[in-house]
C-alpha cells in the first residue's frame, strides 16, 4: 500500500498567460511583442487567440507590419517544445503529441507546379 511519504513532485508546464492549464501535452505556438522584440511562447488552447490578438495589436502600435506564423516554423518550436517536455517527463500523452507534429512536419508541402 502507498504511503503519503511516496509522493513525489510532478513537473507541470503551465500556460504562461493564464497559469491555470497544463500545457505539456497540448500547446499553441504563438508570440508576443516586448519593446519591439518578438519572443515565440506555447500558451494553452484557450490564451491562444487572446495571444495572437494581443501580438497583432502590439505589432500595429509598433508600426511594425504583422506576418503570420508559418505553419512549419510553428510546427518545428512545438517539436523541440515537445522534446524538451518528453526528456523532464517522459509522459506517454507527451509522446503522442510529439508523433503527431513530427508525422505532420513529414508531410512535404504542396508544389505550386
Amino acid at each position: 500500500m502507498p504511503h503519503a511519504s511516496d509522493n513525489a513532485p510532478v513537473p507541470v508546464t503551465r500556460c504562461p498567460r493564464c497559469r491555470a492549464e497544463d500545457i505539456a501535452a497540448d500547446a499553441h505556438p504563438t508570440r508576443i511583442l516586448s519593446n519591439g522584440v518578438e519572443t515565440r511562447v506555447y500558451v494553452c488552447r484557450s490564451c491562444y487567440r487572446p495571444t495572437e490578438l494581443e501580438y497583432r495589436i502590439a505589432c500595429d502600435a509598433a508600426a511594425i507590419a504583422y506576418r503570420p506564423l508559418p505553419i512549419r516554423e510553428a510546427l518545428r518550436g512545438l517539436r523541440d517544445f515537445y522534446r524538451a517536455r518528453l526528456d523532464e517527463r517522459g509522459d506517454p500523452e507527451i509522446r503522442s503529441a510529439l508523433d503527431d507534429v513530427e508525422r505532420r512536419l513529414a508531410i512535404a508541402p504542396v508544389d505550386a507546379t
